[in-house]
């Protein structure tokens, strides 16, 4: 039996069900809509790569500006200081030798920054006054006042004064770090240590322990070898060197020596660690502690107190000693006889002076800055070394003996002699402590 479909039924069954018309009418717009969907995410990666060709181009524009800039520095700084040497060289008036060296630098600032503990300052002041006042201070004084100046031997070499002592031929390296300070004092301890005891310590000690555990003596910016000293007076050191408690751990592949620049690394890393090495068998940390009775500066001088470096007080000192009991100010002779007095009896001291540009490429002789002229505009930075004697050229100039602590292929063997007659001005410094 068939039935007939009314014309509703019909039409309610045609919107159910689409027909060929439709069902073609709605796959083209899918397929237009898709096909815009490619199109727009075509143009976005086009546009995407194209602005990454552009940032790609520019990135490598700037490296290669960048490049070409550094090259070109490193050229103009290198054709510098070759210059600098042939002026040294050639020069008549010189009274050493220079070499170039590449690792080399000149006078810019690196941007270190510093900051203090205005407390724990005056605290070390402190303890230095007491130092200064002491008994221990008086008969030291005494000593230097009783050593005639005709007594003085016109040369002098600690190590051939001391030969039982192996640590005063020691050439240091501070590699990567800015810590001559602490290399220096560390030194001075040890030669002193060894001294005190007729030969029976030889060890060396720890400028890592300075650097590391001493809260105001400096970082690897820069720092005080007074404090350094004063440290080794209250804290006390232990055993450094390679076999040691506590070795110098920080990078010297650097240079020779190394650029200021590497000294960000070397702060990022330094950290005070309160044990010995594991080699290390003969005592603990604590028990392997050495100490001094009481340090000191040598020349005037005085000391930042405040976080800006602005504040400062006067430290006692024992040419100021002399000098305020004396009946007419010292001269310049007089002060050096008492430095000299100081370490003929006593063992090495540091000095801290201005280093000019010239200097790191110092290979022998008797360095004085040169040319004169300009001499402020070359100063690199300041730095300490440890002095072991003096000597006399041929036309009577005075001049120090040191030890540097850019390892023993800088300079004569890591050691050099210097007239300081056009430094002095600056204010020199020499620290020392006795055992």
């Amino acid at each position: 039996m068939m039935f007939r479909r009314s014309r509703r039924q019909m039409e309610e069954t045609e919107d159910m069900y689409p027909g060929p018309k439709e069902q073609r009418g709605s796959f083209e717009n899918h397929q237009r809509r898709k096909k815009c969907g490619w199109v727009v995410c075509m143009v976005v990666l086009i546009v995407g790569l194209i602005l990454l060709g552009m940032l790609v181009v520019y990135a490598g524009f700037a490296l290669y500006r960048h490049y070409v800039t550094d090259v070109n520095d490193r050229r103009e700084n290198d054709e510098y200081l070759r210059k600098l040497v042939r002026q040294v060289n050639d020069s008549p008036e010189t009274t050493w030798k220079a070499k170039f060296n590449k690792f080399g630098v000149r006078n810019e600032a690196y941007g270190f920054t510093y900051t203090r503990n205005k407390t724990a300052i005056e605290e070390y002041m402190e303890h230095i006054n007491k130092f200064f006042t002491s008994d221990a201070m008086k008969r030291h004084l005494k000593e230097l006042e009783d050593f005639k100046d005709e007594d003085i031997p016109k040369e002098f070499d600690a190590r051939i004064k001391w030969p039982h002592c192996p640590s005063i031929s020691n050439v240091p390296n501070q590699g990567g770090c800015g810590s001559c300070f602490a290399v220096a004092a560390a030194g001075v301890a040890s030669d002193r240590a060894c001294i005190h005891s007729n030969g029976t310590f030889r060890a060396l000690l720890s400028e890592e322990d300075i650097i590391g555990c001493c809260p105001v003596c400096g970082n690897c910016y820069g720092g005080d070898p007074l404090k350094a000293l004063t440290f080794w007076v209250n804290q006390g050191l232990v055993t450094g060197g390679r076999d040691g408690c506590r070795p110098y751990s920080f990078d010297i592949s650097c240079g020779v020596p190394c650029s200021p620049a590497t000294f960000f690394e070397a702060e990022g890393k330094r950290t005070c660690m309160r044990r010995c090495q594991n080699i290390y068998y003969q005592s603990k940390y604590d028990d392997d502690k050495h100490f001094a009775t009481f340090a000191y500066s040598m020349y005037p001088r005085s000391m930042a107190v405040s976080a800006d470096g602005k504040e400062r007080v006067k430290v006692p000192t024992v040419i100021g000693h002399f000098n305020e009991t004396a009946s007419t100010p010292l001269n310049t002779t007089q002060i050096r006889n008492i430095i000299m007095k100081e370490i003929a009896l006593f063992g090495p001291t540091t000095m801290a002076f201005p280093v000019p540009e010239e200097f790191l490429h110092y290979s022998n002789g008797v360095f004085r800055p040169f040319p004169v002229d300009g001499f402020d505009e070359r100063i690199v930075y300041w730095h300490v070394v440890r002095l072991i004697g003096w000597g006399h050229s041929d036309d009577g100039s005075h001049f120090w003996l040191a030890i540097n602590s850019f390892g023993s292929h800088w300079g004569d063997n890591g050691l050099f002699k210097i007239n300081t007659d056009t430094m002095e001005k600056y204010g020199l410094e020499y620290e020392t402590a006795v055992v």
